[in-house]
């Protein structure tokens, strides 16, 4: 059975229609089955699969590629690109080497949404942050993790996602990343999080809770890193 309906699929075709830059979608999965100690079968693997899957066939600009770490080979690639846990996904323009833009957990529910406005970003819109923010961005004196935790039922979470996700395409210095909270339980209970969006700003350094402005991430980032406006 398909994901996304007749309906939905039409609206999203339309929606990807005008794209004028190749994004490609590179998404980690694990086909394994088996259970150890501190790992757990993917919840939600194959429904990120076929998501991916169902949404690429839309538009000729989408380009899937995915590694499966019940392999050597996506094992390998999940090492060199710092991909932790499966489902991942990371979003770039097609031929770049970026890995910073990024989603741990399926893209669901107020989420696409998300996604979609990423592919756009990415694929026609750019990500429009005044160049002052972005010169800002690439002078940190270090890289800045933002993890943003959603859950797909959140209306508030993707203004928080997309803030992170365009903060990330403006400057290699940024890492932004969606986690699906229910997916994530342990990395939930590790930062505290008991209501969403809730962004941990460098493991814990620094958190921004609610769907803030831009101002308010660019003041927890340059706490984090100690340094003044």
């Amino acid at each position: 059975m398909a994901l996304l309906g007749p309906k939905e699929q039409e609206i999203v075709r339309e929606r990807l229609s005008n794209l004028v830059r190749d994004v490609e979608l590179v998404l980690f999965t694990d086909t394994s089955t088996l259970i150890a100690p501190g790992k757990e079968p993917c919840l939600y693997c194959k429904e990120t699969k076929q998501l991916l899957e169902e949404l690429a066939t839309l538009s000729d600009r989408l380009h899937l590629v995915v590694y499966d770490l019940a392999t050597p080979e996506g094992k390998e690639k999940a090492k060199e690109y710092k991909v932790e846990d499966p489902p991942t996904l990371i979003l770039r323009e097609k031929g770049s080497s970026a890995v910073n833009l990024r989603y741990r957990g399926i893209p669901a529910g107020y989420e696409f949404a998300s996604l979609l406005e990423d592919i756009e970003m990415l694929g026609r819109d750019g990500h429009g942050l005044p160049e002052n923010v972005v010169q800002e961005l690439n002078n940190l004196p270090e890289e800045v993790v933002l993890q943003v935790f959603v859950t797909p039922t959140c209306p508030y979470c993707p203004q928080a996602v997309r803030t992170a996700h365009r903060m990330a395409y403006a400057s290699p210095k940024v890492w932004g990343e969606m986690i699906e909270a229910n997916e994530f339980p342990e990395l939930s209970n590790r930062y505290h999080i008991h209501g969403v969006p809730d962004t941990i700003v460098n493991h814990g350094k620094e958190r921004i809770l609610g769907a803030q402005p831009l101002s308010q991430f660019l003041q927890a980032i340059r706490k984090a890193v100690g340094v003044s406006a």
